[in-house]
């Protein structure tokens, strides 16, 4: 990754000394509060990832995710193969993930219609949390091109488009796939410096009587989770 953008990630983590822990704690979505547990991400989490590693992947999944994440139209998706290839090898992930995650997100692509950039890589977030992190347009309009009054950082090489009535993510763009895999290498860069410097998640109790978490340890999926929550605290601040 060009040290550039480290320094980048570098400036963010500084700037009033980010309590990504914080953040991750102020995470809101539907049902998800941090003082309910994260119920649906729990249980996103621990049936994907489960699928995932005993290679049962299915539509089902997919629409779970996408009722979830409010898709528009469910009844468009499909997947006629589903686990042509597997993400993990051995109950671990499959080693050629942490190095090349833009071919995961560009193999789902080609599998799965009706889903998108943001969908297939919400279906990595919860399949593989050890590498892998949602990249969704809050996301991109925070860290990335496309919505001035709501950039901050600029991580990323791509942009959001207006599109009916919401934000989307062109995955037609030039380099939608590197640039996935260049945030993906930012959520593991992050979750290294904070496990380095001791500086522990709280995950609600479920994921460690599940095993689903370590105690302390940040996943790039959890990092993700915070940098959601920060800019969905910037977003509302702009009052978009």
């Amino acid at each position: 990754m060009q040290k550039s953008i480290l320094q980048e990630v570098d400036r963010f983590l500084e700037d009033q000394d980010q309590d990504l822990s914080a953040l991750y704690q102020s995470y809101t979505w539907k049902k998800d509060t941090y003082k309910n547990g994260f119920p649906d991400l729990f249980h996103l989490e621990q049936v994907i990832s489960f699928a995932a590693r005993h290679h049962s992947l299915g539509i089902s999944h997919l629409i779970e995710i996408a009722k979830w994440g409010k898709l528009p139209n469910t009844k468009q998706i499909s997947w006629p193969e589903p686990n042509k290839f597997s993400l993990y090898e051995n109950d671990l992930p499959a080693p050629w993930l942490e190095t090349e995650p833009e071919k995961a997100i560009s193999i789902l692509e080609g599998q799965i219609r009706g889903f998108g950039p943001t969908y297939a890589s919400k279906l990595l977030h919860f399949a593989v949390p050890q590498i892998f992190g949602a990249l969704d347009t809050r996301l991109v309009r925070t860290f990335g091109k496309g919505d001035t009054a709501a950039q901050r950082y600029l991580l990323l090489n791509i942009s959001v488009t207006w599109s009916g009535n919401r934000w989307a993510i062109l995955s037609s763009q030039t380099g939608w796939a590197e640039e996935y895999g260049k945030w993906v290498g930012i959520l593991n860069y992050i979750a290294t410096d904070l496990n380095r410097n001791g500086k522990s998640c709280h995950h609600p109790s479920k994921y460690l009587e599940f095993n689903l978490r370590e105690k302390g340890v940040w996943l790039p999926a959890d990092v993700e989770t915070a940098l959601f929550a920060y800019a969905s605290q910037e977003i509302a601040g702009e009052k978009q």
